[in-house]
């Protein structure tokens, strides 16, 4: 019996992104292991903070999405930009004058090891479970294709594939594998356009004139909605407000982002690849919804039970053995490059916040061996999480989003109290942190509101709150000074 092609593609790229990963390590040293010797060019950090953030959620929810309604979600990534041009300006530069091991050693340099230890658990539970279900997602079509009656052997393949190149090669091995995944979806996504336009028989131009135009429907306000249609849809103010603040805080105080942004040799390196990655991202982000549009032209608007279950038919369905398998690999690729970033940074955040291991009297080689071992057992963790995982009628992205939305208001909060106020105490910072989270996730479950508010939401209560404590225990501290101010 022949071989599919689809599966002879996905296995040639699968050995081939971990031979890659294994000859581009220089992993000797924590320093090297964890942030690739501080000395990434910006273009393979820019591609690499987006292929991070690119996991196969993108690849199949976006068009999903785009399918059901049209290119509203692009506002949200254009409020990504702004948000990353503020993590530029604001944050990056203090990362940069402390030259720190991770994100959160900022906050122990301004408020306490406590603060570090507390954010950094904070920062451990949005991504395992943000994560997992990236890796969920990603078990979905694999599980078509194969035919698995379940989930579980597709997120076993996809973390067994991910974990060598991770474990042994660390954050120089992940950023150059992301760069090329980062290829191999964005031209497997526009091999899905062609292939639709080649089996209708017509050019890629006449296929795109024949999407309806209330797909291409890009810009909205809701106001004639009422409240209701402000903060329960994508509008120009969510997607402004909403995803600028999402992207201030994903990148700017997320170690998963900052990672590859402190790899970088310089802050102009660094400011370079965070707001071209922003850049990227819409452009990557409008043309897995034009997918999406176009499939909706395909299927001539056939009804799905499911947004999610979109992609992984029209792949299985409509495309050639050797496309299908293209397909399938950027899936993987978008996936992997997110799994892999994951691990990296989880473990990283593991050694350095949690463990202090840099801080310990131990041969460098010993060091490295403990962080590979720490990968391995959050890379198990992960795929147990993702074993876990239900389906659920919700766009996975959306999901996913709204999980790492639910901690990032408060992760903020504490980060711009640290930056630009030179007074704010550690209990009063922290104290912000846990309501935040806390009357967000409530938030979240009681009301119709709509995720990209939740970051702006998050990080009112987590200042004002922070900021009420600081007032009441400055006066009680001297009785006249509130105990903060701008630096």
């Amino acid at each position: 019996m022949p071989l599919d092609p689809a599966l002879v593609v996905i296995a040639a790229y699968l050995v081939g992104v971990n031979l890659i990963g294994l000859a581009c390590t220089r992993a000797s040293t924590l320093n090297e292991y964890f942030l690739g010797g501080r000395n990434l060019p910006w273009p393979v950090a820019c591609f690499s903070i987006v292929a991070t953030e690119t996991s196969s959620l993108t690849f199949i929810s976006i068009p999903g999405l785009a399918y059901i309604s049209n290119l509203g979600f692009l506002q949200v990534a254009l409020g990504y930009i702004i948000g990353r041009v503020l993590v530029a300006a604001i944050l990056l530069p203090r990362y940069f004058s402390g030259n720190l091991e991770t994100a959160y050693e900022f906050i122990q340099n301004r408020f306490g090891l406590l603060s570090r230890r507390v954010i950094a658990v904070v920062f451990h539970v949005t991504r395992l479970l943000a994560d997992a279900i990236r890796l969920f997602a990603t078990a979905i079509p694999l599980s078509l294709l194969l035919g698995f009656e379940g989930y579980w052997q597709a997120i076993v393949i996809v973390g067994l594939a991910t974990f060598l190149y991770t474990l042994y090669g660390g954050m120089r091995s992940v950023a150059v594998v992301d760069s090329i995944q980062l290829v191999i979806y964005l031209v497997s996504a526009v091999a899905g356009i062609m292939v639709i336009a080649h089996s209708m028989g017509i050019t890629a131009g006449s296929l795109l004139s024949r999407i309806p135009s209330s797909g291409m429907v890009l810009f909205s306000t809701g106001i004639k909605e009422g409240w209701r249609g402000i903060f329960g849809s994508y509008n120009i103010f969510s997607g402004l407000i909403g995803g600028a603040m999402l992207s201030f805080a994903s990148h700017g105080t997320d170690h998963l982002i900052v990672q590859r942004a402190l790899s970088c040799k310089d802050l102009s390196s660094a400011r370079k690849a965070m707001i071209g990655s922003g850049v990227l991202v819409f452009f990557q982000f409008a043309i897995f919804m034009i997918l999406g549009l176009c499939i909706h032209v395909l299927l001539r608007g056939q009804t799905f039970d499911l947004p999610d279950t979109i992609m992984p038919f029209f792949i299985i369905n409509h495309v050639p053995a050797f496309f299908r398998g293209l397909m399938l690999a950027g899936i993987f690729a978008a996936a992997m490059s997110t799994i892999s970033s994951s691990i990296n940074s989880i473990s990283s955040s593991t050694a350095l916040d949690i463990l202090m291991l840099s801080r310990k009297d131990l041969p460098e080689k010993r060091k490295v061996l403990v962080s590979r071992l720490i990968s391995l057992a959050w890379t198990l963790v992960l795929m147990a999480l993702a074993m876990a995982m239900r389906n659920t009628k919700s766009p996975l992205v959306e999901l996913g989003l709204s999980i790492a939305s639910i901690t990032y208001g408060g992760m903020l909060g504490i980060f711009i109290q640290g930056a630009l106020f030179r007074r704010f105490g550690e209990g009063a910072a922290l104290s912000g942190v846990v309501l935040s989270i806390a009357l967000v996730l409530a938030i979240s479950i009681v009301t119709p509101l709509f995720w990209p508010w939740y970051v702006p939401v998050g990080f009112l209560i987590a200042f004002g709150t922070g900021s009420a404590v600081q007032l009441v225990l400055g006066r009680k501290k001297d009785g006249v000074s509130p105990g903060f101010g701008p630096q």
